[in-house]
């Protein structure tokens, strides 16, 4: 008998795809439009063009480092035919065509010189700044191209002193104003055909900040990489929702540096508005929307609890759920509201009036009666608005973003301006988006950005994925980067390896699981008590660097050889152990710890109220039923998720059963002398057919993956049949093929008296 035995989302195109293959002078085979316009002579040279709005606009898609010129989009006129190819300089053009991306050149740049001059530079040219004698340099010395028409780094600025910093002029704008003394004030410019995006006035504050947020100015081909939207977006949302509205008044380590300080006793609203009219189509609807259910699900695996408010709209808005209902705050059920939306339900009223979805958010931040109710003022409120900028109905939807600022007190004291109780993030959505319109309803803030411009779904999702930093709480338990792009120990943080070398025997192979700073659990047979500290090796987060050892500490019920005298070879009962580790971890995104059950981090996790007792955890984790789980493998060096079926339910005797096929189990009479209450089961082919752990597995966590988060109930113990001869897992298995579990629920005084000083929060 072997001792140590087995163990989006958003994927809707934005902008309809670009050409594969390389570059097509031909558009792609589509329909005749349902408008009046012809296809007719309109193909766009070395690229594409795709319909939208049934056939009433068209845009033009080039190959990666090309743009469309002099136009993206085209609209079908009443007249019958197709919007004029227009430039700039209001030239008129025969025909479109695909043209190289190039990145502006710097209109300006005060106390230093930079190279090399030129009218425009080619993707993946650099520049250089250098400031003359007697200026320091801040921001980025040398910048790069970008494929989407941006310099990569920060603004060069050439700075000498004074009241406030010099701002810098970004590269493309011209700047008026070269005192910064305090209420001195600058003015940016951009050529024509570019538009700015940021503040055009910034003055000097008297918290010797500049106002508003630094200016850039936009070419229609231009968008913002996930990267950039991702950096930008966290430096105030994430860093704000970390602190805010946590159930327990949990406060984030000194790590978080959060750039707005919030009340502790303060709250947070987010007000979702999506627009549904007809220029953004029903497939960026539908794209959008899955990006809102997976940040609420991000935001809620987070432990804070904001409530929500839920606006779609077009000629009118819709409004889902009011900050005030009652199930506001629970991410599932807004979840289960917005997956109910449909752009059907605005097809018959097709309009876009921005400002009267605006105004159903003003009427949810505004309450009855003249007196506001008590803790107004600590509440943050946060609208994210997704659209195209375009409105044709209503009026101008920046009043009413001025009539909630002055609402909620914000900017009429210039000692305490409040800017932080509103956030307004605008995502720019669909080929058509009016880039002066949604910058106008973004906030600007000093360094940071409010509204983004994404080239397409894609890359969208690249930015939800990332919207709520992971390490920004590196030691929140079992959280995961969960994105295509992570690595193994990315999604299993948690993942230990321990190697136990014996003189005489060779190498034992075990995992473990990262519990604590200065713990790893894992299964106590891995070890013997003749093993050496220098003999046991440990490695997490992927890294090969391994760990030094203070000790291994066995559960004191544990003994392989107590029933040896009763014929039966190997017992497992109380099969754990906890590594300490001599040093403490430092966690990061491939180095996290798991959930364990009965700790506080696990009722945040699962998102229960404080009062939550141990007995509601295991409630929770290991119903009557068969509960479905997960273990990792390591296959061919890399790192698998296996899921399996805990029988907890009435499967749970005849899976126990099945322990009798075990080597030297066939003469036990009674299994429950050997699969104790202490043993959770998997395996076996029904209803399903459930992979086996194999032998290096042992000592590793068996997981329930709940509400986004990652939760051990158990540790891989001991199997009925080895299913991994040869290094390899065999792909037919008998059907009594079953592995035994520690279940954690029932070893829970030992790990609250070993990790007493773990700060674990033990129920």
């Amino acid at each position: 008998m072997r001792s140590n035995l087995s163990p989006q989302l958003c994927l809707v195109p934005l902008v309809l795809g670009l050409l594969s293959g390389g570059v097509s002078a031909t558009p792609v085979p589509l329909a005749q439009p349902q408008g009046p316009c012809s296809l007719e002579g309109i193909d766009i040279k070395g690229g594409s063009f795709r319909l939208l709005q049934e056939g009433h606009a068209l845009e033009y898609v080039c190959p990666s480092g090309f743009y469309p010129y002099p136009v993206q989009t085209r609209t079908c006129r009443s007249t019958g035919s197709w919007s004029t190819l227009q430039t700039r300089d209001q030239k008129i053009v025969k025909k479109a065509e695909c043209r190289a991306i190039h990145c502006p050149r710097p209109q300006d740049f005060e106390n230093g010189e930079y190279w090399p001059r030129s009218l425009y530079y080619n993707v993946s040219e650099e520049i250089s700044f250098r400031c003359f004698d007697g200026y320091t340099l801040r921001g980025s010395a040398n910048r790069t191209c970008q494929p989407n028409g941006r310099w990569d780094g920060q603004t060069a600025i050439c700075e000498d002193g004074g009241y406030c910093p010099n701002p810098g002029i970004p590269i493309g704008t011209r700047k008026v104003g070269s005192q910064y003394r305090l209420e001195d004030s600058v003015t940016y410019h951009c050529s024509r055909g570019l538009t700015l995006r940021g503040s055009q006035r910034r003055t000097c504050q008297e918290s010797g900040s500049w106002s508003g947020t630094e200016p850039s100015c936009q070419d229609s081909f231009m968008y913002d990489t996930p990267q950039e939207v991702a950096e930008a977006f966290l430096s105030s949302l994430t860093e704000t929702i970390e602190g805010v509205d946590a159930e327990d008044g949990h406060s984030p380590g000194e790590q978080q540096k959060r750039k707005i300080v919030l009340d502790p006793s303060g709250s947070m609203n987010i007000y979702l508005v999506l627009d549904g009219s007809d220029s953004i189509g029903a497939r960026n609807f539908t794209g959008a929307k899955k990006c809102l259910t997976n940040l609420i699900e991000k935001v809620a695996s987070y432990g804070v609890r904001p409530r929500y408010g839920l606006i779609t709209y077009a000629t009118y808005p819709i409004i889902l759920i009011r900050v005030s209902d009652q199930k506001s705050s629970d991410a599932d059920w807004v979840t289960e509201k917005l997956n109910e939306i449909s752009y059907e339900d605005h097809k018959l009223k097709s309009g876009t009036n921005t400002k009267k979805a605006l105004q159903a958010v003003y009427s949810m931040m505004s309450w009855p009666g003249d007196a506001p109710p008590e803790g107004w003022n600590r509440t943050r409120h946060v609208i994210i608005l997704m659209t195209d900028g375009l409105y044709n109905m209503g009026g101008d939807p920046v009043t009413v973003i001025d009539e909630i600022r002055d609402l909620l007190n914000i900017g009429r004291d210039r000692k305490n301006p409040r800017e932080d109780y509103l956030d307004v993030y605008v995502f720019g959505v669909g080929p058509l988006v009016d880039q002066v319109n949604i910058n106008a309803l973004a906030s600007k803030k000093d360094n940071e950005q409010h509204v983004f411009k994404v080239k397409d779904m894609e890359n969208l999702e690249d930015v939800f994925y990332q919207m709520i930093d992971e390490s920004k709480s590196l030691g929140l338990c079992g959280m995961v980067w969960e994105h295509r792009k992570g690595t193994d120990y990315h999604k299993q943080p948690w993942q230990a390896k321990i190697s136990v070398t014996r003189p005489s025997q060779g190498h034992e192979n075990c995992m473990g699981a990262v519990v604590s700073e200065y713990f790893v659990l894992t299964a106590a047979h891995c070890f013997t008590v003749d093993d050496q500290k220098h003999s046991i090796k440990v490695s997490v987060g992927g890294k090969r660097r391994e760990l030094e050892i203070e000790e291994v500490l066995f559960h004191p019920k544990y003994n392989i050889n107590r029933k040896k005298a009763e014929g039966i070879p190997e017992f497992y009962d109380y099969d754990v152990a906890l590594v300490k580790l001599k040093n403490k971890l430092t966690y990061d995104q491939t180095l996290r710890p798991i959930c364990l059950p009965c700790t506080e981090g696990t009722t945040r996790a699962l998102r229960l109220p404080q009062t939550t007792t141990c007995q509601q955890h295991r409630e929770e984790l290991l119903p009557a039923m068969d509960v479905k789980a997960l273990f990792v493998s390591e296959e061919e060096k890399k790192l698998t998720r296996k899921e399996v079926y805990i029988k907890n339910g009435d499967k749970k005797v005849s899976c126990e059963r099945d322990a009798q096929y075990a080597p030297g189990y066939d003469k036990v009479k009674d299994i429950s002398e050997v699969v104790t209450p202490r043993f959770l089961c998997t395996g076996g082919v029904n209803p399903y057919s459930d992979p086996n752990t194999c032998k290096g597995d042992s000592g590793g966590p068996l997981i329930i993956h709940k509400r986004s988060r990652f939760i051990q109930v158990g540790v891989i113990s001991w199997g009925v049949v080895d299913v991994c001869k040869n290094q390899k897992r065999q792909q037919q298995v008998p059907a009594h093929a079953r592995d035994f579990h520690i279940n954690l629920f029932q070893v829970l005084p030992w790990l609250k008296e070993k990790l007493k000083h773990e700060e674990l929060g033990f129920l």
